[in-house]
């Protein structure tokens, strides 16, 4: 028997519709490398974690998926944080993250002749970034209505690794920063950037310029009223000293919560 494509999308699509018909939804885009994308397992969580709460619902590029399935980012326990603290709220967190991006591929105008010179080889692999973000948006949210709350951004190993791109970093954030609330029509768009913290030199690759993202992504809130930064340091890694285990990513999940809730009642000066 052929599935039913018409009655599995609007399956799909019903958790959409309820949020729109009650009050509007808090939704949050969580956007950055692999450390956002996920490098924890949902298998390694107790039931406690891999029991959704029922106000979150989580589009990955595009697409209703269950919370706690396969790899995952700090959206579980940042998704039972939200929803203790807001039970009554309907929370949509909209994941879009590319593993090993710099930059460059988050730009709002893509520089391919830059990509290609300085040879990142997974910022050619995926393509620009920043458009796929914007598509799937339009994808989960076709009418338009739903505007973003806050951006929570977890990259910069990439550009830690490119002595230019870690000098233009605070630049190339602003630019994102800027279009997604120009082109999502969300001027008072909050963000949490959770800073990087790989040793200069890990057993999968050198990260010689860190310290030089580190303090863009520190002083960037003296820049933009309206973010905040958060600190990684502590959370636990896999092996490779660069990716946040499942413990990890329990702990960088909570982070972004404790930062993310005060901050969505600041109003820009």
């Amino acid at each position: 028997m052929k599935p039913n494509l018409t009655l599995i999308t609007a399956l799909l699509l019903a958790p959409l519709a309820a949020l729109r018909s009650a009050e509007p939804p808090l939704v949050l885009i969580l956007s950055g490398q692999s450390n956002m994308a996920g490098y924890g397992k949902a298998a390694e969580l107790s039931a406690e974690w891999r029991t959704p709460p029922a106000n979150v619902t989580l589009i990955h590029w595009g697409r209703t998926q269950a919370l706690a399935k396969g790899s995952i980012g700090p959206e579980v326990t940042l998704a039972h944080a939200l929803s203790r603290a807001m039970p009554r709220r309907q929370i949509v967190l909209f994941k879009a993250a590319h593993g090993g991006t710099s930059q460059l591929a988050w730009q709002p105008e893509l520089d391919q002749a830059r990509i290609d010179r300085l040879k990142l080889s997974h910022d050619q692999r995926v393509g620009h970034a920043y458009a796929q973000l914007i598509a799937a948006w339009k994808k989960a949210f076709p009418d338009g209505g739903v505007k973003p709350a806050a951006l929570l951004w977890m990259q910069g190993e990439s550009d830690a690794r490119v002595p230019e791109l870690a000098k233009d970093y605070e630049q190339h954030l602003t630019r994102l920063l800027a279009a997604l609330r120009r082109d999502l029509d969300a001027p008072q768009m909050k963000a949490v950037i959770a800073e990087i913290n790989p040793a200069k030199v890990t057993p999968v690759s050198p990260f010689p310029f860190v310290d030089d993202v580190r303090a863009a992504q520190r002083a960037f809130p003296a820049k933009d009223p309206l973010t905040v930064c958060i600190s990684t340091d502590g959370l636990t890694k896999a092996k490779d000293q660069v990716h946040y285990d499942t413990a990890g990513q329990q702990s960088l999940g909570k982070r972004f919560a404790e930062a993310l809730l005060p901050l969505l009642t600041k109003n820009a000066p």
